[in-house]
Parts: C-alpha cells; structure tokens; sequence
C-alpha cells in the first residue's frame, strides 16, 4: 500500500517540530517535491542535508524511513522511524508507519500497538485503521479486525479498508458479505492498487457459493 505523506501531516504542531530551523525546513520541502516523484536519490540528498543542519528532525526522518520501507531497507527504515518517535511522541505518521513495516515483517504484535497509537494521534487517516486490520488478522483474530475495517469506512468508500474488511470477513466464514466488499471496493476502484487481489478472492468466494448451492 502507498501511503503518501501530507503537507501538513496533522492538525496540532508539536514543540518538536515547531523548532526546526527556517533553514532545515526548506531543504526538507525541497524533497517532497522529488519524493512524491518517486525519485529518492535527489530527495534523500535534500534530506541528508536537512538532517545534517537538525538531526532531531520529524518530518524528514518519517519520510526517510518511508524510502527506506520502500527499498526493503526494513532495519534503517526502523532506526528512522524510531528516532522519529524519540524526538516527537505525538507524530502520528511515525507509527503509522511503524506498524506498515511490522506487517511486512510479520511482527503483528508490534504493529498493533503502532496502529493504536497511530489512530490515537491521527484519527481521520484511514491507512492507520487498514494496519491495524491486517496486524490482526496476523494474529488470526478476524472479529478485532473487522471492527478496525469498519471504524472508518463508511467515510472512506472505495479504499482499501473494502478489501480488508472482506479479508476478515473471510476470516469469520462470512463469505457472502466478503463478496459484497470485493464488489464495492472493485466498483470503486476497477484497475487499483487491489484489484487483481480482489478479482480472485470474488471468483473464489463464487466458486465456494456455487458448491453449496449445488452440491451433487
């Protein structure tokens, strides 16, 4: 899942950030611009230098360790992320992060507790309440997961909290109502990032209904 970091990445601004120099902060907007490009050798160079200037730097760290994920560069994206979390507690993004890259390792009891703290912090960013479904469902606890999956959705159609709400609902032997949230989420969004994910578990899902009904 991409998760793009925002402009202004939460409504309160913490000390931590508020103290970074004029000088470290243009040179951390001077990155974004090739971040969301997708060209991390000049971002990463703007952010050296940012972090050379304030090694206590949020922002840059976060999105830092974002590269970092990207790149499968699971230890340094973590010391990142973490020194984030030591220099601001309240950044939300940091442990949303967090917990993206403790599903990818599979270290679902860690990206729980990320997941609470990042939804605690940044309530309104749905990808928070999607790390948090697919950490339970890591640790095979389907009804948990549903309840993050629906937290937000209702407010978020279209995304892929459809997809991990029909994962759980999976999980919970639910299969028709699986069937429903793949529909959805393929209605909304055809060619996704989940589409062929979702393809499959519909024709799945299909076949299992089709069985039932006609069992001879």
């Amino acid at each position: 899942m991409q998760i793009y970091l925002p402009r202004s990445a939460q409504s309160t601004i913490s000390m931590a950030r508020v103290r970074v120099p004029r000088k470290a902060r243009k040179l951390y907007e001077k990155a974004a611009r090739p971040f969301r490009k997708g060209d991390y050798v000049e971002a990463q160079g703007k952010l050296d230098q940012a972090l050379h200037l304030y090694p206590a730097f949020p922002e840059a760290l976060v999105m830092q360790g974002y590269m970092q994920i990207d790149l499968n560069q699971w230890e340094a994206a973590e010391q990142s992320l973490r020194a984030a979390v030591r220099r601001d507690p309240t950044y939300g993004w940091a442990y949303l992060l967090l917990s993206d890259l403790y599903n990818q390792e599979q270290r679902f009891d860690d990206a729980v507790a990320m997941s609470q703290r990042a939804v605690q912090l940044i309530p309104n960013v749905w990808p928070a309440y999607y790390e948090m479904c697919k950490a339970f469902m890591g640790k095979d606890q389907f009804a948990l997961a549903l309840v993050a999956s629906e937290a937000v959705l209702s407010n978020n159609r279209g995304t892929l909290l459809h997809l991990a709400k029909a994962h759980a609902l999976i999980g919970l032997g639910r299969y028709q109502e699986a069937a429903v949230e793949l529909k959805a989420y393929l209605y909304h969004q055809p060619a996704g990032e989940g589409a062929q994910d979702a393809h499959d578990l519909l024709n799945k899902i299909q076949g299992k209904l089709q069985c039932v009904r006609n069992p001879g």
